[in-house]
C-alpha cells in the first residue's frame, strides 16, 4: 500500500467530517443535474471511507463502487449501505486508488474527495482513474470543506509538534492544484464550479475542537509519537483558555463545497 490507512479513525470520521446538509444536498443536485444517473449511471469512488458521499449518490439513482485501504472503514460503509438496503446499487472493496482491480473504461464518473493528500504515487492515482473512466466520463475533485476542524488550531498543532523536533509526513500533494495541472499535462481539460449555495459557516466550540485533536481525530495526527502529542495538547489547552476570552466560546470557520471537473479530451 502507498497510501494512508484511516484505519483507527472510525470512531470520530463522520462526526468531524460534517458539512451543512442543505449546502451538500444542493450540489449533489447540481451534479446530477449535469451528469443524470440515467445517462451517467457507474460511479467509482476511491477512498469511499464510510459512505459520506457514497450513499446519498446511491439514494440519487446512481450505481457506485467504492474502493478504500481501510477494512475498518469499508466495514462501517458495508453496514450502513446494507440498512438503507442498497445491496444492488452499492459495492465496496479493498483496494488501493494507485491498483484499482477493475476495468478500463467501465465508469461514467470517478469522484475523488480530499483524497490526494494522502497518497504517495498521486500521479499513479490519477492515471489509474482515468484508466477506468469511459471515453465520456469525468473525474471530479469533490471539496467539502473542513468538518469540524479550526484551521489555526491544527496549524497551531503542526509547528508546535515541530518545535518538538516531530517532522511531520508528506503523503501526497500540497494543494489540489497539483492535481489539476498534472491532469491538464495528460491531455484533459478542468472546469471548476463554485455555487454560492454551497457556502456556509460553521461556529465550532473550542473545547469541542481541542477534544478532537486529543483524541487524534484527524489524519495528520496519526503518527505523532505520545509524548509529543501530549505536550502539543497541554501547550494548546493553556493558549486557548487564555484566547476563549477574546475570540469567543465558539469559533467561526467559513466553508464551501466545490468542484473541479477534469474530463480526458483523448
Amino acid at each position: 500500500m502507498t497510501s494512508l490507512s484511516f484505519d483507527g479513525l472510525t470512531a470520530y470520521y463522520d462526526q468531524t467530517r460534517t458539512f451543512d446538509p442543505s449546502c451538500f444536498g444542493q450540489a449533489v443536485d447540481w451534479l446530477a443535474g449535469r451528469f443524470p444517473p440515467f445517462t451517467f449511471p457507474a460511479i467509482l469512488e476511491p477512498g469511499v471511507g464510510t459512505g459520506r458521499i457514497a450513499l446519498p449518490l446511491v439514494e440519487r439513482g446512481y450505481q457506485v463502487t467504492g474502493v478504500d485501504i481501510s477494512e475498518e472503514m469499508l466495514k462501517v460503509c458495508t453496514a450502513q449501505s446494507r440498512a438503507l438496503g442498497m445491496n444492488s446499487t452499492f459495492r465496496c472493496l479493498r483496494a488501493d486508488a494507485v491498483c484499482l482491480p477493475l476495468r478500463a473504461m467501465s465508469f461514467d464518473l470517478c469522484v475523488a474527495v480530499h483524497l490526494f493528500y494522502f497518497i504517495s504515487d498521486w500521479r499513479g492515482a490519477v492515471r489509474e482513474m482515468l484508466r477506468t473512466l469511459k471515453p465520456s466520463g469525468t473525474l471530479i475533485l469533490l471539496h467539502t470543506g473542513f468538518g469540524t476542524e479550526v484551521p489555526y488550531l491544527n496549524e497551531r498543532y503542526r509547528k508546535t509538534a515541530s518545535e518538538l523536533e516531530y517532522t511531520f509526513p508528506t503523503y501526497g500533494v500540497r494543494s489540489t492544484s497539483e492535481v489539476v495541472d498534472y491532469a491538464v499535462s495528460l491531455g484533459c481539460a478542468a472546469e471548476r464550479v463554485d455555487e454560492p449555495e454551497w457556502e456556509w459557516t460553521t461556529k465550532i466550540s473550542l473545547s469541542e475542537a481541542l477534544e478532537h485533536l486529543r483524541n487524534r481525530a484527524y489524519s495528520f495526527t496519526k503518527g505523532v509519537p505520545d509524548a509529543v502529542h501530549l505536550a502539543v495538547m497541554d501547550s494548546l489547552q493553556r493558549e486557548n483558555l487564555n484566547e476563549a476570552a477574546s475570540r469567543g466560546t465558539e469559533v467561526e470557520v467559513p466553508n464551501r463545497i466545490s468542484m473541479i471537473l477534469i474530463r480526458p479530451l483523448t
